[in-house]
């Protein structure tokens, strides 16, 4: 993003990207002819963006963190694990650079996908209980 660029600032956004980008990592964990970092890197992502539409339904976001778990809510009982958050964290660079190791391989891109849907679900899921969802 170059500086004259702007983020979207309401909830509905973000979520939206976040649907995108959940779409194009399954996407390219179906492609052979992709490396799994693809995928995971959008699977990332799309999870990043969808904490961060939750957040911003309640307040303006304060940060640019990619740390998952400081995104997650505090209260957030569900299958996803502090564990799952590092993880999806640690793609941030493994999926973006070169020289980040480990390069993600396909149980990578499995994981990393399947963690992404069960964020933006639980997400959108909390906006339809909230009739914040367009």
């Amino acid at each position: 993003m170059n500086g004259s660029e702007t983020e979207p600032e309401d909830p509905d956004s973000w979520l939206s990207y976040a649907e995108e980008d959940l779409r194009a990592a399954r996407m390219f964990q179906e492609r052979a002819d992709f490396s799994p970092r693809h995928a995971c890197w959008y699977a990332q992502q799309s999870a990043e963006k969808a904490l961060k539409a939750l957040i911003l339904e309640g307040q303006p976001l304060a940060s640019k963190t990619h740390n998952m778990a400081r995104l997650w809510p505090a209260p957030a009982v569900s299958s996803v694990s502090r564990d799952d958050l590092d993880y999806l964290t640690t793609l941030v660079e493994t999926a973006r650079y070169p020289d980040a190791l480990p390069v993600p391989t396909d149980a990578d891109a499995r994981r990393a996908v399947g963690l992404a849907g069960t964020i933006y679900d639980l997400v959108a899921a909390e906006f339809a209980r909230r009739g914040a969802i367009n």
